[in-house]
């Protein structure tokens, strides 16, 4: 099937939409408030939808799949590991971020610890979606370089990384939560449209879970062991608990929606509302896994050059009906625009409040909110600069690829953070002791740009299945902070007061 003008029209209709929401919501920006929590004023059920398509990016969208079809089932349980956290997140910490009035997540270390930890956190944040907006704008580039050999990945990439920047700096936080909440239903239907179509290609009076059984495709021998360093079910269970830590606790974008709604039960309302997303989110990840298998082993055979994550798109281009799969690519975009704008809206007021607002003490509410709009401009350019940098290198399994990143530059934020919030003995002194062993941690475990191996005679990496990294990164933090909170005194009482767990369950919103 060949790419079709009309597919084009759909691509532009939906490109043209997005951009119509930056628009509109640019007249509600009066004041830095409005560009960064929207004063409270957004309904909890597009909140939800928000944090849902923010987690379920193009990353998401298309590279599990490709895992589920290579690896089976067992790769699309992560989102249950996800279920606990989101429960877990309604209940602790959204009324904990509500209560202690922070505009970043980094400005409560500031407050608990000191301001160098505002400034390790923030600058950890930004570094690492910067990483993550390139992957995110990576993969859809892919999808159209499938789809469309002969068009240029360099201006693919500046389109898409364009429009981005554009609705996410006009229209700010209302913008991107309303744009996200849309681009859940977009994402969603193309997701069960691709279902669909690859379990009818079975043939009548033929199985589909028998096949897929055969093949190895839904559990295969062992998943079910307690081995934390494989692709078991525990593994990914506690893996996906684990790895989602610091999105829920330390991390801008989602911290920065506990108070984009009115009150801590609507904040609470639109967590909680992730919970059937999340189970949605097995059943489209096994099943777009397990359709474009049953598709390419009865309908027709995969190209040999088509593998990884290039698989999904070109079932896409060459299988989907016309217009369809117009629309099909336009949630593949819609999984990563929501993404990249979260992520750049929360590096803009990371840089703008962390940053530039300390250190310019007569900083005018107008000018912050020039200063965050430009600031998504340099992030989006940087971003989509080093997303070429991906194209260049080849595809690779960015799932695991992403998790990994997620362990090396979260891990230690995220340790913080629980010292933090749930005890009261750590001082600063205890949380720098525990984040340079975590950090040092990391640096083993990732062996950044190859240093150790130049470095250390005989190194090699320890053997860690990638889901897991923050198990080990997080727990390297909590555990020395806390030992060495015993030989470093207790914190003063300004450093506690009303900002750890218990010391706030009697404060009213």
């Amino acid at each position: 099937m060949n790419w079709h003008w009309l597919n084009w029209v759909v691509l532009c209709l939906y490109f043209l939409g997005v951009v119509y929401i930056g628009v509109y919501f640019s007249k509600k920006n009066n004041s830095s408030e409005d560009y960064f929590t929207a004063s409270g004023r957004i309904p909890a059920w597009v909140t939800a939808c928000s944090i849902y398509s923010t987690a379920l990016s193009s990353i998401s969208f298309i590279a599990i799949p490709a895992s589920v079809y290579k690896h089976g089932w067992i790769m699309g349980m992560a989102p249950l590991g996800i279920i606990i956290m989101i429960v877990w997140a309604g209940y602790a910490f959204v009324p904990f971020f509500r209560k202690v009035r922070v505009i970043t997540a980094y400005e409560f270390l500031e407050k608990r610890f000191d301001r160098s930890f505002r400034l390790v956190g923030s600058l950890s944040f930004i570094l690492f979606h910067v990483i993550r907006i390139a992957i995110v704008l990576y993969l859809p580039t892919l999808a159209l370089i499938a789809a469309l050999p002969g068009v240029n990945p360099i201006l693919l990439t500046a389109i898409v990384g364009f429009l981005c920047v554009v609705y996410t700096s006009m229209g700010g936080i209302e913008a991107v939560v309303w744009s996200d909440a849309i681009q859940t239903i977009v994402l969603l239907f193309g997701a069960f449209l691709i279902i669909i179509i690859g379990f009818m290609s079975v043939p009548s009076g033929v199985s589909s879970f028998d096949v897929l059984e055969n093949a190895g495709k839904i559990f295969a021998p062992g998943t079910f062991d307690f081995n934390l360093a494989g692709k078991t079910f525990w593994g990914i269970l506690i893996g996906g608990f684990l790895n989602s830590i610091y999105s829920y606790v330390g991390s801008q974008d989602i911290v920065q929606r506990y108070n984009t709604t009115k009150n801590i039960k609507e904040a609470q309302k639109s967590l909680y509302m992730n919970v059937p997303l999340a189970l949605t989110s097995v059943v489209i990840f096994v099943g777009m896994g397990s359709a474009l298998f049953l598709f390419f082993k009865f309908h027709t055979v995969l190209p040999e050059h088509i593998d990884g994550n290039a698989i999904l798109p070109y079932f896409v281009v060459h299988n989907v009906p016309l217009g369809f799969s117009g629309l099909v690519i336009a949630a593949i975009f819609a999984a990563a625009q929501s993404t990249v704008s979260s992520s750049l809206n929360s590096v803009a007021t990371c840089i703008t409040s962390d940053i530039v607002k300390p250190m310019m003490k007569n900083l005018t509410d107008k000018h912050e909110l020039k200063i965050a709009k430009y600031c998504s401009w340099v992030v989006g350019i940087i971003s989509s600069l080093l997303s070429l940098r991906f194209l260049s290198a080849g595809q690779g399994d960015m799932f695991l690829y992403f998790q990994a990143i997620t362990g090396l530059l979260g891990g230690p934020i995220a340790g913080l953070f629980l010292v933090g919030i749930f005890t009261k003995r750590v001082n600063g002194k205890a949380a720098w002791i525990g984040f340079i062993c975590s950090v040092l941690v990391a640096i083993y475990i990732g062996n950044p740009a190859g240093l150790l191996t130049k470095f250390i005679p005989g190194y090699e990496p320890p053997h860690i299945f990638e889901i897991l990294i923050s198990l080990v990164i997080i727990g390297s933090c909590v555990v020395p902070a806390y030992i060495a909170s015993f030989f470093t005194g207790r914190p003063d009482e300004d450093k506690v007061y009303h900002l750890t767990y218990e010391s706030t369950k009697l404060i009213n919103e």
